[in-house]
């Protein structure tokens, strides 16, 4: 079996070796076995960098990773709370957007030529101010 080393794993992946060394110091990857000096890599391990990368585009942390890794130990069904818990957020994350969207598209359709005088815009200031508008009290 041929093995690659950093550069070229870094190629095949199209992750920068800096990467790759600072997700095998998390414990993202294991350690690959080494040959004068130069770390050596199976294939196997451009899917296990795909795996990650596919985690982290649809929003996993690194240690949310980590600890997917973890309940697999654990059990095989285990990773499903995890998924269950980032789709809620991002649920969360989606009605914060539609909201922050309709707020931004009630003031874009605005006939005033200043922002402050528009009513969209003094309602969303004056629902601020009464705690109603503020993220972290929505």
């Amino acid at each position: 079996m041929a093995q690659w080393t950093i550069g070229e794993l870094a190629a095949a992946t199209g992750v920068p070796a800096s990467k790759i060394r600072y997700w095998e110091r998390k414990g993202l990857l294991p350690a690959p076995e080494r040959s004068g000096g130069q770390r050596r890599y199976a294939p196997q391990a451009a899917e296990r960098i795909a795996r990650l990368r596919l985690c982290q585009e649809v929003g996993f942390t690194l240690e949310e990773i980590a600890s997917m890794d973890e309940h697999r130990a654990a059990g095989p069904d285990q990773w499903r709370d995890l998924v269950r818990a980032k789709l809620a957020d991002i649920e969360r994350q989606r009605a914060e957007l539609d909201r922050r969207s309709a707020r931004l598209a009630g003031v874009l359709d605005c006939p005033h030529t200043f922002l402050s005088d528009c009513p969209h815009f003094r309602a969303h200031v004056q629902d601020y101010l009464a705690g109603q508008g503020h993220p972290a009290q929505t």
